[in-house]
């Protein structure tokens, strides 16, 4: 079987978002940033990550928002496939330049209630966000490959980038890709 879609043009994916937003049918707490985008366009999932003050690095909410819609969107009938792509709107072309280590140095250099950070321990930010990416990671790796996940690399692709791709079926890079 062969998957047929159209990518949009990355001037018009923010028309396609705003006209065809992620409704969910529970009534649940939904993780949810404007920093991750999720649409869809006839039978493709479009996720696009939309942080371009950080080059699209991953947040923590990023990955929950993520851990949440995957796995609804791999257990949707109508959906064919899951595109990943990154904000146009970086002051350089980038997917994904990896985690936001900024904001997990923030929180580690912060005390809470005089817990350690590093430690593993559940609810400090320093190891939530390295224990929930690489659960993403896992999650990307062992979903069905009857929806396949395809990445556009188009610009900077660096370590929560590369893991949120290459656990995919399909990347396409483009002529901008720098793999790190």
């Amino acid at each position: 079987h062969s998957i047929v879609f159209r990518l949009p043009r990355s001037r018009s994916i923010i028309k396609i978002i705003e006209s065809n937003t992620y409704k969910h049918k529970k009534k649940m707490s939904i993780p949810f940033t404007i920093k991750l985008l999720p649409s869809r366009s006839a039978n493709l999932g479009i996720i696009q990550l939309n942080n371009p003050s950080a080059l699209n690095a991953l947040t923590l909410d990023m990955v929950r928002s993520l851990n949440h819609i995957l796995p609804q969107w791999q257990s949707e009938k109508s959906l064919r496939a899951t595109l990943m792509i990154g904000s146009n709107e970086c002051r350089r072309p980038a997917f994904c330049s990896g985690g936001d280590v900024r904001a997990v140095y923030d929180a580690g250099i912060q005390r809470t209630n005089g817990e350690k950070h590093g430690w593993g321990k559940k609810g400090l930010a320093t190891a939530d966000f390295f224990r929930e990416e690489y659960t993403l990671n896992h999650r990307i790796a062992t979903q069905s490959t009857t929806k396949p996940q395809v990445s556009l690399w188009d610009g900077i692709v660096m370590g929560g980038g590369v893991g949120l791709s290459i656990h995919g079926k399909y990347r396409i890079a483009t002529e901008n890709t720098l793999f790190a």
